[in-house]
């Protein structure tokens, strides 16, 4: 069954090494909460390849449209190239970049997102923080910080999510999922584990 997890999700395609993202021996076996030994590392610049890839989807963007897209709020407009999205990594630190712009900037603006999180010797599992205000012209920040950080937090989480569904399915039957998201030094790395039983839990 995990070999048609890849075919699903396609990440496997955008690599230069296709192998990275190669089932998970014995997941079939893996109960809910089981992790498997090991994660998946990316270097940030193939994490980028595999951003771009899915960017549409979280930004609701048909494939055969323009990779642009124009938010509004309160009276107030801001475009987003989200074709331009990266990723880089520092230990502990995603950094999720994308360029904007608007009618009261003279030139479009790269905005970066930091995100807390875990290390691969110390993981947090699936906790990430970030900044109030980000770094970049006042009339972006002070007024797109929520949305651009949303926007990157959700991408990042898609990323990972299918990353780990192109690893394989539990014994359950059910693509994995990611347990921790953490950083190295340029690496992005996923642990993915098989999703725990919530059927006892009462409404």
């Amino acid at each position: 069954m995990a070999a048609g997890v890849g075919k699903a999700t396609g990440l496997s395609a955008v690599l230069k090494d296709a192998s990275t993202l190669k089932a998970i021996r014995g997941a079939e076996r893996l109960k809910p909460g089981d992790v498997p030994k090991k994660g998946v590392t990316l270097k940030a610049a193939e994490a980028t390849r595999l951003l771009r890839s899915v960017i549409r989807f979280v930004a609701d963007v048909p494939a055969d449209s323009s990779p642009i897209v124009v938010w509004e709020q309160e009276g107030s407009e801001l475009w987003v190239d989200i074709s331009t999205v990266s990723l880089t990594c520092i230990p502990g630190v995603i950094r999720v970049a994308v360029k904007v712009g608007c009618d009261q900037l003279p030139e479009p603006a790269m905005i970066t997102v930091p995100f807390g999180v875990g290390t691969p010797e110390a993981p947090t599992g699936l906790v990430m923080s970030s900044l109030s205000r980000l770094d970049g012209p006042e009339v972006v920040t002070g007024r797109w910080t929520a949305a651009l950080t949303a926007f990157t937090w959700e991408a990042i989480l898609e990323l990972a999510s299918r990353m780990c569904a192109e690893l394989g399915r539990d014994a359950t039957g059910l693509p994995l999922i990611p347990g921790s998201i953490a950083a190295g030094s340029q690496t992005f790395v996923v642990q993915p584990m098989a999703r725990n039983d919530l059927s006892g839990l009462r409404r």
